[in-house]
């Protein structure tokens, strides 16, 4: 699969909106869009109710995911093949809703089949990471840095879609957070067929490496007192710098959703957690303690998401988030739409 290279010296154009929206006519003209929402309008209604979404998220359909899944699909048709799209951003920010958004306008307004890949579905075993704890450094035993995924795993996963005939079905792992380990192989998702499109999402997609000198000085408590001579940040950011960009690189386009500041990441988290322990009880074994425990847990994705905060990664569209998590504007890689 060819590779995708990030251009850092592409200028961003940005679309200072009230809400985010796609350009009309980009590449849908206002009465495509419409007449692609009529195909759309019951399972729209389904899934905000499914997602527990407020009613106003379906006005993003038609200034927003539906025009964009045009996008993809337009650009997929330049490809012919499977187009691989990255979706980064910060816990919360609403990554995996907008993924599913996606899927649902690609196959109801265009006939298009496409699958959801998580980064988090992919995380190492509890027992390899509790023997990277013990060969590497203890704080690995806790999941979601570079390092606790397995990178092969996923970029195999993304091999067999990608060649995949209409007969065959694909096995995608399914991670039992709860558990803290993968799910077992009869839980797997089976996609059958070959997707046109795959969205892959998760926190820390286009994440670049830090220099020797910033990973010098802890940023938190928990690197200073539990990293202090940066054992574990060095090795992250070698994860980083090695089998992640190379993932990084499978990427045909990425899309990153830019929350406003650390402290709203924090909130989020703590919202989503609250959520989850809702649905899943006590079955799920969360991080909702506004006390040191959640913080300590925080802590591990600290560095890394204050990075891309400061510094985007070099992404086709960006769509930043207000405090409220309304997206509130969509800025545009000019090389994609010249």
């Amino acid at each position: 699969m060819p590779t995708r290279k990030a251009d850092h010296a592409s200028a961003p154009r940005e679309l200072i909106l009230p809400e985010a929206c796609w350009p009309l006519g980009e590449p849908l003209s206002g009465d495509a869009i419409h007449g692609a929402q009529q195909h759309a309008v019951l399972a729209v209604q389904r899934f905000i109710a499914d997602e527990q979404l407020p009613q106003a998220y379906s006005s993003l359909f038609p200034k927003l995911i539906i025009p964009m899944g045009a996008w993809l699909l337009r650009e997929q048709q330049k490809l012919g093949r499977p187009l691989v799209m990255g979706i980064g951003g910060s816990q919360g920010s609403g990554k995996t809703t907008l993924a599913r958004g996606l899927r649902l306008a690609l196959h109801h307004c265009f006939a298009v089949s496409s699958c959801v890949l998580s980064l988090d579905d992919f995380y190492r075993p509890h027992e390899e990471r509790a023997r990277l704890a013990e060969e590497v450094h203890p704080l690995l035993a806790t999941r979601g840095a570079p390092g606790t995924h397995d990178v092969d795993l996923l970029m195999n996963t993304l091999d067999a879609l990608s060649a995949a005939d209409s007969r065959r079905v694909t096995s995608i792992p399914t991670f039992d957070k709860g558990r803290d380990t993968r799910a077992a192989e009869d839980h797997f998702q089976q996609f059958q067929g070959r997707p046109g499109i795959i969205l892959l999402e998760g926190w820390c997609l286009g994440a670049r490496p830090e220099s020797e000198v910033t990973l010098a000085e802890p940023i938190n408590a928990l690197e200073a007192s539990e990293d202090p001579e940066a054992h574990w940040r060095r090795y992250v950011n070698q994860q980083l710098a090695g089998p992640y960009q190379a993932l990084f690189n499978r990427f045909d386009r990425l899309l990153f959703l830019k929350a406003p500041g650390w402290d709203a990441v924090r909130r989020w988290r703590l919202r989503q957690e609250a959520k989850l322990i809702r649905e899943r009880g006590d079955d799920y074994r969360g991080h909702l303690d506004e006390g040191e425990s959640f913080e300590r847990f925080m802590a591990h994705y600290e560095r890394i998401t204050r990075q891309l905060l400061r510094e985007p990664p070099a992404a086709d569209a960006i769509l930043a988030l207000d405090e409220q998590q309304r997206l509130a504007r969509l800025s545009l890689t000019a090389h994609r739409h010249d």
